[in-house]
Order: C-alpha cells, then structure tokens, then sequence
C-alpha cells in the first residue's frame, strides 16, 4: 500500500514565533449546532435566540505553585510536568547526542531530582501519564521506520516493578498511540491494517481495577480508487466517556469528500454523539458534564454542551497562531497561547485573565487527576533551568 505519512496526519500545524497581542472574549450566539449519530432530542438542538446577558457570580482563582530547577541534562532538551502528584513532579526526557530518553522525578519537600529510569536500546519514550502510584508512557524505536513496534510500558512507584502492558505494530507511516488520562483511567487509539483497511480503536484501561475496554472502532477502506470510512486521529477522556477527533471520507461523484468530527463515546457504550462537525481540522478539544470547548488556528469556543449553544469565543489578535490544550477545573477554563502564555478563563463570567507570564517558550498544559501543569524554559538561553508552575484544585486550597 503506497501513500505518505502526511495522509494520516488531520491538521499539521505551522507555529509561526512572533509577537502577539492580547487575547480578547466575545460572547456569541452563533447557529452552530451539535449533529448526532443518534435521533436529537431538543435539548441537543442550539436555539435560535438573542444574545443573553450572563450574571454569575465569578469563581475563586486558582492557586498556582511555582517550583524551579536546573540541571545540565536540561540544556539540549525541553522538559515539562507529565504526572503531578502531592509529593513529586515525574516527566520525560530525550537527550538527542545520548539517543536515550529518561524519566526523572523532581521531589516537592526536598527538591531533589532523581533518575528513576531510561530506555535500555536508545527508544524514544512519549506521552508519559500517571494514575495514583504508576507511570504509564509510550516506548518505540526512535529510527525511521515504515513499520514501528511500540510498547505501552508501567512503573509502579512503590516497588519499582517495570511491566509491558500492551504492544503493538504502527504499519505504514502510522504514528504510535498517544496516551492521555483522566482521573483513574488511561486511553489511547491503536490502529492496525489488514487487507487495505485501517481499523481503528479506542481503547481505556483501568489500572486500579485492571479492566480493559476497547470503547469503540471505526474502519477506513482504502481498496478501491476512493478512500471511505473513518479514521480516529486522537483522544481526549472526559468525566462520562471519550472525545475522539476523526477524519470521515464519503465518495462525491469522482471524488473523495474529507470532512473532520469531534465524536463523543461514552463508556457505557452507547450510541456516540457526533459534537462538532468541520471541513477543515480542530486544533484541540476538550469537555465537562457542562461544556463543551474546541479551538481552531486563531481561537477558541466554549459551547452548553446540552444545547450547543456557543457561550463564549476567545479570539487572539494574531490569527495565524494556535490555542492549545484546553482544560476545564473547578468551573475554570485553562489553555496555552501559541508557545507563549497560559490563560484561565471563569467559566461563570466569561473574564479572561492572564495565570502566566508571556513568554517562550511555555509547554502545553498536562493534567494528572485533579492537578494541572505546565513548566517555561528560555528558548533563546537555555541554561538548564526549568520552571514547573502547578494548578492545585480550587476546593483543595480554600
């Protein structure tokens, strides 16, 4: 099967490093409207109404710990808090000249850092995770290949015992699977190809009660002159199932319509719920009980997840640039500017307000349970020193 990487790739993005504005918010009423694979009931369906006036009364502010570190390990690389616990920050590193990746702890009491393990034949480690007491990450070759085997490797903090859980084969260009997380429950979409079609996967694993669920698959047919089907891009777990942002490909005619959706599936396994439907792709997405919040290049919305009604547009001054990894907590909305700044948004008021500096460069946003992080380091004079600024949740600090 003859075709290029890039064609599995749903929006590839072009960080275009200049200076940019101040973010505004708008509030909207747009005719944007949720699709279902199921019937709509009229809670589903966005009213056509005036734009209403919101009065709340605005949510505490988050608390924000900033710890700094530094290391001569830090110099060639970029580091950031993958796994937040009460006692210690875990994250990976990959040290190009050493062709090893490395996972380190940094202890919040002591503050000591610590090396708790690298790869054993100079693979690549991504997408590091943790739940309660275990790490979770992504290990595979780093060298080009058009085939690559991937493991999805644990380590239990309290014994130091190292598993293989699961492993797998990305065939053809196919990237291996991302993990993410939510609370106690790990996912990632696995994709395997037979007979020239892709099948794809969602899959969650509980590490607590050690179930495994493969929460829904889709199929893509590329055997004939046009490509039909699905393919599942990536994941986002959301408190009642998972969001999956994915490529749908219709034959029109003498040609091939490629259209991009955010589909909910929940865990129980009922019908999924198709949110958002685009021609062109999302940069990110995410989801409450409540909300519903998407970003494209140059801004972000935030929908009433049960009416799809748009609440708020957050819109940067600079067009060209991306709005990332958006998290919602305690009735706040977080996400990273570009690779410069963090924002938080109360969700009650719609007041944006500035919880980092700007600067670059600033990692995307990670979560761990109820923790949220993100670190900075100097692009320009990388030193070996990072800074870690950790989001405790709310009801915990007042």
């Amino acid at each position: 099967m003859q075709r290029k990487k890039s064609k599995y790739i749903v929006i590839m993005l072009t960080v275009v490093i200049i200076a940019a504005g101040i973010v505004t918010i708008n509030i909207a009423n747009k005719n944007d409207k949720p699709t279902s694979n199921q019937q709509a009931t009229p809670s589903e369906i966005a009213e056509k109404k005036p734009p209403q006036s919101i009065t709340a009364t605005a949510s505490s502010p988050p608390a924000v710990q900033q710890y700094k570190l530094k290391s001569e390990s830090f110099v060639s690389t970029f580091v950031a808090p993958s796994y937040i616990s009460d006692s210690f920050i875990a994250f990976e590193k990959d040290i190009s000249e050493k062709a090893t990746s490395y996972i380190d702890t940094f202890s919040l009491t002591t503050k000591q850092l610590k090396n708790i393990y690298q790869t054993p034949n100079k693979e690549i480690i991504n997408s590091l995770v943790g739940v309660e007491d275990k790490l979770f990450w992504v290990e595979y070759s780093r060298d080009q290949e058009k085939d690559k085997s991937w493991e999805i490797k644990s380590l239990d903090l309290k014994t130091n015992q190292k598993k293989t859980l699961f492993s797998g084969a990305s065939e053809d260009n196919i990237e291996p699977p991302i993990l993410r997380v939510f609370d106690d429950q790990v996912t990632w979409i696995e994709k395997t190809i037979k007979d020239h079609i892709v099948y794809s996967s969602a899959m969650l694993y509980k590490p607590i009660t050690n179930d495994f669920v493969k929460v829904a698959t889709s199929e893509l047919n590329e055997q004939g002159k046009h490509r039909k089907g699905i393919y599942m891009a990536i994941q986002r777990p959301v408190p009642d199932g998972m969001l999956v942002q994915q490529s749908v490909f219709k034959t029109v005619g003498d040609t091939t319509d490629k259209s991009y959706e955010i589909v909910f599936y929940p865990y129980d396994q009922s019908k999924p719920i198709t949110l958002r439907q685009s021609q062109q792709g999302m940069v990110d997405f995410t989801a409450d009980q409540k909300w519903f919040v998407w970003s494209e290049i140059g801004k972000l919305s935030v929908a009433d997840r049960k009416t799809g009604e748009i609440r708020y547009v957050i819109e940067a001054k600079d067009k060209d640039l991306t709005i990332d990894s958006p998290f919602i907590r305690d009735n706040h909305l977080y996400y990273r500017y570009s690779m410069y700044q963090i924002f938080d948004v109360d969700l009650t008021t719609g007041k944006t307000s500035e919880l980092s500096e700007y600067r670059l460069s600033t990692s995307k946003i990670f979560n761990t349970s109820d923790y949220l992080g993100y670190s900075y380091m100097d692009a320009k004079n990388n030193n070996g020193e990072v800074e870690f600024e950790i989001i405790s949740p709310i009801n915990q600090t007042n």
